[in-house]
């Protein structure tokens, strides 16, 4: 009596369309944007320090030490959404929906371009986020 052969679990993948392509490279380079950008603040701050403009040299390089953090963790998103890895959403998702609310308190004191501009990169990066579709491992 031969065995019986094992049952055998098959997953079919479905190509992405090239509109989910070219939303996942918008989305890659908004949040490489974002990386850079605070890169410049965190580059801005040593500046300060530098000059002897920053008012306290442990809250300066806890910042900076934040800002090079969040600079690494974008960048591997970036690359993640890039290669379309079905974990760089989630973190995209998630700093961006921080974006959103900043870009909103931000009307109270600062220049209107500028929270508006915070405003719509998050809720654009969101967007592209979610139209690059599931990403399946």
């Amino acid at each position: 009596m031969p065995s019986p052969e094992p049952t055998r679990v098959t997953t079919s993948r479905v190509a992405p369309t090239p509109r989910q392509l070219s939303t996942g490279r918008a989305a890659a380079a908004l949040v490489a944007l974002e990386a850079v950008i605070i890169a410049g603040f965190a580059v801005f701050y040593l500046y300060e320090l530098a000059i002897g403009e920053g008012q306290d040299l442990m809250v300066v390089i806890m910042s900076v030490v934040t800002m090079v953090v969040f600079v690494i963790g974008l960048s591997y998103t970036a690359k993640g959404l890039l290669a379309r890895h079905p974990r760089a959403q989630a973190p995209a998702i998630a700093f961006n929906f921080l974006l959103v609310p900043l870009g909103i308190a931000m009307f109270q004191f600062a220049p209107w371009w500028l929270a508006a501009g915070i405003l719509v990169l998050g809720v654009t990066t969101i967007a592209a986020v979610f139209l690059m579709g599931r990403l399946e491992d």
